[in-house]
């Protein structure tokens, strides 16, 4: 019988569950494109530009189809299922939100300690490029060290994210970096994929980031740091 679950959340939240699809066994997974506003385990109804729609959910689901553990991704319309995964809301106190998800579920911390996410291709990053940076708008904790380590890496990097994203990098820390425009997550994957290092704030190319367990450093939002992987190469700063 086809194992069925839902998730309601960002699209980090929805990589970071993926382990504990992962480890019950493959199924469908629905998305609710009300970003669970009607429901009791649900979002936060102010969360704006970044609650999951129908949009959001056709740009994820290309990359989590490619997984072997998911056969289908669907819109959830009040659809029964197995497995909510909305319930990690209630195990936030953890070092990370994949650790939140395979609580709720009394499933082992190690599961995270693998990569999850399989890369749809092989990609070669630019010439002389070996670093991918990306850095949201939002979960910002650390100016200091980016407009430190900015002109060290900026020529061996790359930037991925939106234009806005960009702009703001270069306007902020006052230094060019290469940018790589990826319309679809799964060129998104790719490009992490692909890099030697990985350096970001708590976004979704970050949660991509860990679930291809990349070397990384990522800045922390201090008032809510829920994605710290204890392993050896990750750094928090």
């Amino acid at each position: 019988m086809t194992k069925t679950y839902k998730h309601s959340g960002d699209l980090g939240d929805i990589i970071y569950s993926l382990p504990v699809i992962k480890a019950l066994g493959p199924g469908i997974l629905y998305l609710d494109p009300k970003g669970g506003e009607n429901t009791l385990i649900g979002a936060k109804p102010a969360r704006g530009k970044t609650k999951l729609n129908s949009n959001s959910i056709n740009a994820i689901k290309s990359l989590l189809e490619f997984q072997y553990y998911i056969q289908e991704v669907k819109e959830w319309n009040g659809e029964n299922i197995d497995f909510n995964l909305d319930e990690f809301r209630f195990n936030i106190n953890h070092d990370n939100l994949t650790q939140s998800h395979l609580a709720a579920f009394d499933l082992p911390p190690t599961l995270a300690d693998q990569p999850w996410v399989i890369p749809s291709s092989q990609i070669e990053m630019p010439k002389g490029k070996t670093i991918v940076v990306s850095r949201s708008a939002r979960y910002q904790g650390n100016h200091g060290y980016w407009e430190s380590i900015a002109p060290q890496i900026a020529d061996k990097a790359i930037f991925l994210g939106s234009e806005f994203e960009h702009t703001l990098w270069e306007t902020t820390f006052e230094t060019s970096i290469e940018y790589i425009p990826t319309p679809t997550i799964v060129e998104l994957t790719n490009y992490i994929s692909a890099c030697d290092l990985f350096i970001g704030n708590q976004s979704l190319p970050r949660a991509i980031a860990e679930s291809l367990k990349k070397n990384l450093i990522c800045e922390l939002y201090r008032i809510a740091p829920n994605t710290t992987f204890r392993r050896d190469n990750a750094q928090y700063v």
